[in-house]
């Protein structure tokens, strides 16, 4: 891995929409400093171990694809893993990662049960840390809670700087669907988001899973979106 953007090409991992996961296109909330501190990282301006957790929509793929967009395109070497994919990769990578200027490792939850894995990150961690490299990790718990096996690498999750990113209220979701859709090429009244939000799990990856249905039911049956619409679609 010679340069930042061959770094993240040679990694054959599939990110979901992730053209436009970038800083700009993240609605902060709550996150301002985080958000701060992850773009002063991604521009290599300082250089951190950074521990996110969160529950399952509160945008933590969002943050570490932001950061490893935004580092790419300045052309530091950048690496992001989504451990969801552990049947795909072998824990060999993590060997490779060492003399990068930023690792994120997504998802952290999914090594629980692979102690080789956990070593891995011990190693990654140290050597990250020795070359004076940022390391920012995320998963659905806290690291004080989170199953892992291997104590050496729970505990030096700890020493990490540790944020919890927050659900958004419906008022910022309202706004994340708008931009959303707008990126798909279509507009979405207010009228319409708030029916979706009353009617679908209001957790932002099912409003997000119900924004793709609603884009290829309106384009497959050539209408507009309206309530009646959406009525049917969701029934």
């Amino acid at each position: 891995m010679t340069s930042g953007s061959s770094s993240v090409s040679q990694i054959p991992f599939q990110f979901e929409h992730n053209q436009q996961n970038d800083f700009a296109t993240f609605f902060q909330g709550e996150n301002e400093n985080l958000l701060q501190l992850l773009k002063s990282i991604a521009s290599s301006e300082t250089t951190h171990s950074l521990y996110l957790w969160g529950l399952k929509g509160t945008g933590k793929t969002h943050l570490l694809q932001a950061v490893t967009k935004h580092a790419n395109e300045l052309d530091f070497h950048v690496a992001y893993i989504p451990l969801k994919q552990l049947k795909n990769i072998s824990v060999e990578i993590l060997h490779d990662l060492g003399d990068l200027n930023i690792v994120c490792i997504d998802d952290l939850e999914c090594i629980i049960g692979h102690p080789e894995w956990q070593q891995g990150l011990i190693w990654l961690y140290n050597e990250l840390r020795d070359n004076g490299y940022s390391l920012i990790m995320s998963a659905n718990t806290s690291p004080i809670n989170i199953p892992l096996e291997i104590d050496d690498l729970k505990s030096r999750l700890s020493w990490d700087q540790v944020f919890q990113l927050r659900l958004p209220n419906d008022e910022l979701k309202i706004q994340i669907l708008k931009q959303k859709a707008r990126f798909r090429s279509f507009e979405l009244s207010d009228e319409v988001i708030e029916f979706i939000i009353r009617r679908v799990d209001r957790d932002l990856d099912t409003l997000m899973s119900m924004l793709d249905k609603i884009d290829h039911a309106s384009l497959a049956a050539k209408r507009k979106i309206t309530i009646p619409f959406l009525k049917g679609l969701i029934k």
